[in-house]
């Protein structure tokens, strides 16, 4: 790799003068024990990448003076809450820049009106917890290592998104440092059209140091997860989108269906804890393809499930890698899509687990999010789904064909859905690969607003 000798520098001129700033808080390679923990953090092992430093903020007014510093010895920097998101770049950065961590911005209230500020280096597993200690609940992410920060700004997609929308509909304030170290509040009244770009607009626009999310009163809920044989696709697919429709009438129904090799995961999650199971399920109740139990029919709460949902992506080490692709709903095309990457997934190298997930988004989320002010992502108001396209390897030597294996089977996808005149434009930042242009796919007239708040609040386009 060929290293830019002026970057190094402007890094190494960062990395001093943070130290000086933050002593004992920012961690450089002269530390190799405890800078091999930092790089090594992010979920996906294609971002253990070694930055010059890694700089830990502890409030707002330090994360703009960190920013300060790096922006005036002119050295490249990342921003990273938990590093959940694959793509090396978006949380990671080499040895020619700096890493700003919030994860020592975790602090946590509820205000009069009920929000819950949170920093933005909480996790949605310490969320969940703390709010159900206080009987409340809030609309965040399926596992408990996400941040709220990539999920909340990339728009972020909840166990039940027809209740109250995507998570990005749920903030009513961010808390931002801006590119010029200006703290400032962008909400309904203020700042408004920084709150509506950051509301599905992703990190662009400034560092959002706190989040004020809507509560809710302590929601619980019930959930099992069953694998199917893969032999009887065509009956799990159906009931798939079955149980899709019903999503329409009943906004407490959340679903997702995981196709792998030889059995599919379906997990089937209500909002309530009925005494029978919903009506809506029968579909799969009918199926005579179980295989296992993977998890029996359980009363929890968003804490308990995210839990068990974390299972399917353990923090183990291993390198991943992510795409999506948005359609409307139809069992041809999911059964197409299946045939497809059964055809692709012949191809790959022993090892290679490359997976997709059936993720239903009903018109109701659509119209939950307009309620609570719109956001910038673009959604049309109708069902449909967002798939994600996961591969996950440890073997080095065949990352660039697994890739393009992954990106092979997304496009087909893609021009399968087309055909039929059922593939949508909108991309979900939380499961797109680097080479997908999310922002293009909120639309024309969104990406110009987007554009001019960009203007307006970081005018050198430090971000």
């Amino acid at each position: 790799m060929i290293v830019n000798s002026d970057a190094t520098q402007q890094a190494m001129a960062a990395t001093e003068l943070l130290q000086r700033a933050f002593p004992g808080r920012v961690t450089t390679t002269d530390d190799a024990s405890e800078h091999k923990t930092e790089l090594s953090r992010p979920w996906s092992k294609t971002c253990w990448v070694p930055a010059a430093a890694y700089v830990r903020p502890n409030t707002a007014e330090e994360v703009a003076e960190a920013l300060k510093i790096i922006t005036q010895t002119g050295s490249k920097f990342a921003v990273r809450t938990t590093g959940h998101n694959p793509n090396l770049g978006f949380s990671s950065t080499d040895e020619t820049g700096i890493v700003i961590d919030l994860r020592n911005l975790d602090s946590k209230s509820v205000d009069s009106d009920g929000a819950l500020r949170a920093g933005a280096g909480n996790t949605w597993g310490a969320v969940y917890s703390w709010l159900e200690d206080r009987k409340l609940s809030a609309m965040g992410g399926r596992d408990a290592d996400v941040g709220l920060g990539g999920f909340l700004l990339g728009g972020g997609l909840g166990p039940f998104p027809s209740l109250h929308g995507i998570g990005a509909d749920t903030v009513k304030n961010f808390e931002v440092v801006l590119a010029d170290g200006t703290i400032v509040n962008a909400n309904a009244d203020t700042n408004v059209n920084l709150f509506r770009a950051l509301k599905g607009g992703g990190s662009n626009f400034g560092i959002v140091t706190r989040f004020d999310i809507a509560t809710y009163p302590l929601m619980n809920i019930q959930y099992t997860i069953n694998a199917y044989d893969a032999a009887d696709y065509v009956n799990i697919l159906q009931a798939t989108v079955q149980v899709q429709e019903a999503m329409e009438s009943d906004p407490k129904i959340g679903l997702f269906t995981n196709v792998r090799n030889g059995f599919l995961i379906v997990g089937l999650m209500y909002a309530d804890c009925p005494a029978k199971t919903p009506k809506a399920f029968e579909p799969f109740l009918k199926l005579t393809s179980l295989v296992n139990v993977i998890l029996p029919t359980t009363n929890g709460t968003f804490s308990a499930l995210v839990k068990t949902l974390g299972q399917f992506h353990p923090p183990v080490p291993q390198k991943r890698a992510v795409c999506t692709a948005t359609t409307k709903a139809s069992y041809d095309l999911y059964a197409e899509i299946y045939g497809a990457w059964k055809d692709e997934i012949k191809n790959l190298v022993t090892g290679v687990d490359l997976h997709f997930t059936i993720q239903p988004i009903t018109s109701s989320c659509v119209q939950a999010g307009e309620a609570s002010g719109g956001n910038t992502t673009g959604l049309q108001k109708v069902p449909q789904c967002w798939f994600v396209f996961t591969a996950e390897w440890e073997t080095d030597g065949h990352d660039a064909a697994i890739e393009e294996t992954l990106t092979a089977i997304m496009e087909q996808a893609k021009k399968l859905a087309a055909e039929r005149e059922l593939l949508l434009s909108y991309l979900s930042m939380t499961f797109a690969h680097s080479s997908q242009n999310v922002l293009k796919s909120y639309g024309a007239e969104n990406v110009k607003k987007l554009r001019d708040t960009a203007d307006e609040y970081d005018p050198k386009g430090l971000l």
